[in-house]
């Protein structure tokens, strides 16, 4: 797994980020926690629920975590704010292709 340098979180997440981060680490199941990472297909975002990651066909090495959400709504507003906020500042709308060519300075792995 592949964390954004620049994690985005929205407010239920923000106090706990690093203990949600732990608990996908070590493949703990938990509650209404919502991940959003870069898609694999022609979208730009894929929301997953946090009790994928307990699947063992589950791709991991493959998942680029852009930003945590606690609800499927908040997720789901997290990351249309989080598009909208990185294509003004990259001056382009085709956001995961800037993510696809600076992958080594934006992403960690974890």
């Amino acid at each position: 797994m592949y964390i954004y340098k620049d994690l985005v979180t929205d407010e239920a997440c923000e106090k706990s980020k690093n203990k949600i981060l732990r608990k996908l680490r070590m493949h703990a199941g938990m509650v209404d926690v919502y991940l959003i990472c870069l898609a694999n297909g022609f979208d730009n975002f894929d929301i997953y629920d946090s009790a994928c990651l307990k699947q063992k066909a589950f791709p991991r090495d493959t998942i680029y975590l852009v930003g945590l959400a606690k609800g499927k709504e908040s997720a789901l507003q997290l990351s249309i704010d989080l598009y909208l906020s990185l294509s003004q500042k990259w001056d382009t709308l085709l956001i995961k292709q800037v993510f696809e060519k600076q992958k080594a300075e934006l992403f960690r792995r974890y």
